[in-house]
């Protein structure tokens, strides 16, 4: 297969707006998973310990779902700490990545209001799935032929992101189709997420000091 003709010439948006978009999107949509858990206000009042007892699905969905997003922020910041510039083709792959992040709130939301509906777990699982399939693209699309990236960025490093998100990927296949089965046992399956990222650390050894940084 023929290497990718470069245009080593920035095309347009610098990669800082698309950062700054993206931190905003994320903020956004992490704040608003946590209104998705509603304390009831009816008189009178139940018992604490009986409303915890009631919110802990809402409260472990919604901790699942913060941690997954948190994940997906480190590897979207990991793998613009290797780009010099952005074309069109990443800039709206980016755009269209965000749409679903922005969707994370109403899916988790979904899940948590219909627990006992799988199908609902389901289109959380979907909505992860969406994310990672693109994340995948972007960072795809940015490492062919060193195009987008600091040349200094190595074949290895390249390669751990390539796994890092398609293990995530094939996670949250198993977790969506577990989902149908049983939801509890997709929500642990989707709580291994963050769980396997935060247990493997190579990635940090092998991030490159990009010339943009240095000046």
């Amino acid at each position: 297969m023929p290497e990718p003709v470069c245009n080593n010439q920035p095309s347009g948006l610098a990669k800082n707006r698309i950062e700054t978009l993206t931190d905003g999107i994320f903020a956004i949509a992490m704040t608003l998973l946590i209104l998705g858990i509603e304390v009831p206000q009816q008189v009178p009042r139940m018992p604490l310990l009986n409303l915890m007892q009631e919110l802990f699905p809402d409260i472990l969905q919604y901790i699942v779902a913060f941690l997954i997003l948190a994940v997906f922020w480190v590897i979207h910041h990991n793998q613009f700490h290797s780009l010099r510039f952005v074309d069109t083709r990443l800039l709206w792959l980016n755009i269209i990545w965000l749409l679903f992040v922005g969707g994370m709130p109403f899916s988790t939301s979904l899940a948590e209001t219909y627990l006992e509906n799988s199908f609902a777990m389901v289109i959380f699982g979907c909505n992860i799935i969406a994310i990672a399939l693109i994340l995948n693209a972007q960072w795809n699309h940015a490492s062919r032929g060193h195009c987008l990236i600091d040349p200094s960025t190595s074949d290895e490093m390249i390669g751990i992101e390539h796994r890092r998100v398609r293990l995530i990927l094939g996670i949250a296949i198993v977790g969506t189709v577990a989902a149908i089965f049983s939801v509890y046992l997709g929500i642990l399956i989707f709580a291994a997420i963050p769980v396997t990222f935060a247990l493997d650390t190579r990635l940090t050894r092998y991030i490159p000091y990009t010339t943009s940084e240095k000046k």
